[in-house]
């Protein structure tokens, strides 16, 4: 688990190093801003010892800061209540997942669509209620790997469509859970020139 999440952070740290140095290149429009947005996303359980639901339904907020036209750093809040069987005993399981993601973004020819791939790090929290008994929580470490685009619109272009694919793993009640995500929102972007 250590070798893993060591690993995690020296890929956001390597990912991000070249957005520290020093550039020639005159900024963008996407230099220096700001990004906020929300989403709701879909998630894939592989695991469901812990918290008894195959799948689950996320409510998130994003909001990020463009270091340079390639790079972006963002928070991400998501929240999630599900509700499933343990052991033959109903449950209602919350999950709030509280991550940072370091974001590389492309910039193909066509200036309304802006790719990128992202990793992140952060926490899950999980509580499940049983309908009998009391509950039990959790906390752990969690990352995150995926890929996605936005989708400028509009006559200012500082609105956008988001949508991503992403992996995440976490490490809750002595167990570890995959979540295969798909998550769509809107997004905007904030300051500039």
């Amino acid at each position: 688990m250590k070798r893993i999440l060591c690993f995690a952070l020296f890929v956001v740290v390597a990912l991000g190093a070249p957005a520290f140095a020093a550039t020639s290149k005159p900024a963008n429009k996407s230099a220096n801003t700001g990004e906020i947005g929300f989403e709701v996303a879909q998630a894939d359980v592989n695991n469901s010892n812990a918290t008894g639901s195959d799948s689950a339904q996320f409510l998130g907020v994003r909001g990020g800061y463009h270091l340079n036209d390639q790079w972006q750093i963002e928070g991400q809040i998501a929240s999630s209540s599900e509700s499933g069987d343990v052991a033959g005993t109903s449950v209602n399981s919350t999950m709030r997942l509280y991550m940072v993601n370091g974001v590389m973004n492309f910039h193909p020819r066509n200036k309304e669509y802006m790719p990128y791939v992202m990793a992140g790090i952060g926490r899950a929290d999980i509580s499940v209620d049983p309908s009998t008994g009391s509950s039990v929580s959790d906390n752990g470490v969690a990352y995150q790997v995926g890929g996605g685009t936005r989708i400028f619109f509009g006559k200012t272009k500082t609105m956008a469509f988001r949508a991503d694919l992403a992996l995440m793993k976490e490490n809750t009640f002595s167990d570890s859970t995959t979540f295969t995500t798909v998550s769509a929102g809107i997004t905007w972007k904030l300051g500039g020139r």
